[in-house]
């Protein structure tokens, strides 16, 4: 599957010179701008496009069906912490009646699933939302579990297991999408997360978990390192831990960018971190969780509504006679 590279067609802002955080935090990724992809350091189709669905993909290992992006003009992410239930950015969150789909697998022409999104709500005052679809996901489609740490400081921060820990970066690709499903325009880099901002120093009062985008040479830059660009908010941030289900533990949600100082400046990704929400969090599920239906429950259905609209049909025919 050949897809050429897009131009560059917006970036959330260009590089300033300021003294403080604040100033720049206010700027989110759903700007009026055009989609502007992600950058990612050596980037190629065949390494970091989920549906190039080639084997030298940086997540092949990893099972990536729980996220979904809506098929709208601008599409909007979802990541499913249930097989119902999903989080994404309060400032960029998928509209009620959205049409999302969901793929098994890095095929793009394999198996899918369409859902609806139905209600959701902003958690506090954070930027994460949670809502729910219309239908749980089958068993083909993982959801993910999340981080459950409070983290209040940045000394908390740099003893959590989150400190210095490389992460996925998911995004809109450089890959020119526009012949193929919005829903496919998914890449993926990595990053270190080396940053805690506090709300003391946002100004919003607000934590954030944040990736400093490093130079190759830096002590933290990383193979395919990745910076996030417009319509990238709400997508999801992961760790790798082999004991979750599809070898991922979702951290954070995409929140925004920033640049300080300079020149040259220094640039920043923050991430509205799950685990300070994790009561909020598990408080919706347990009011809003739908379970999965199993393969072999549906099919024991089938063949029960099969077997009583043929006996009822057999009791017609002998009524009829």
């Amino acid at each position: 599957m050949s897809r050429a590279i897009k131009s560059w067609r917006c970036l959330m802002s260009s590089p300033q010179r300021i003294a403080i955080l604040v100033p720049l935090l206010s700027v989110a990724f759903g700007a009026a701008c055009g989609q502007a992809a992600m950058v990612i350091d050596g980037f190629t189709q065949a390494t970091n496009d989920r549906f190039e669905n080639d084997p030298a993909f940086i997540g092949i290992a990893r099972d990536w069906s729980g996220v979904g992006m809506t098929d709208t003009a601008t599409p909007r992410w979802l990541t499913m912490i249930s097989p119902n239930v999903f989080l994404s950015a309060t400032h960029y969150h998928p509209a009620g009646g959205a049409s999302v789909t969901f793929y098994a697998t890095n095929d793009p022409t394999g198996a899918s699933v369409t859902r609806t999104v139905n209600s959701g709500e902003q958690i506090g005052i954070s930027d994460l939302w949670i809502g729910t679809i219309n239908a749980p996901l089958g068993v083909a489609y993982t959801y993910y579990e999340y981080a459950t740490e409070t983290i209040a400081s940045s000394a908390q921060f740099a003893s959590s297991v989150y400190y210095e820990e490389v992460a996925y970066m998911v995004g809109r690709s450089p890959t020119d999408y526009s012949a193929y499903p919005a829903t496919q325009d998914m890449a993926m880099g990595n990053n270190m997360l080396d940053v805690w901002f506090p709300k003391e120093s946002t100004g919003l009062d607000v934590d954030a978990l944040g990736a400093t985008r490093d130079n190759d040479g830096d002590a933290n830059y990383q193979t395919y390192e990745a910076y996030l660009q417009s319509g990238d908010s709400g997508g999801p941030l992961f760790v790798e831990d082999a004991g979750a289900p599809g070898g991922l533990r979702l951290v954070g949600i995409n929140w925004f960018n920033l640049s300080v100082g300079g020149p040259p400046s220094t640039y920043y990704n923050g991430f509205s971190y799950v685990g300070n929400y994790s009561t909020e969090i598990q408080a919706y599920l347990t009011a809003n969780s739908v379970p999965e239906v199993p393969a072999t429950g549906l099919l024991t259905g089938l063949l029960i509504l099969a077997y009583g609209l043929r006996r009822r049909w057999i009791r017609a025919s002998q009524k009829d006679a």
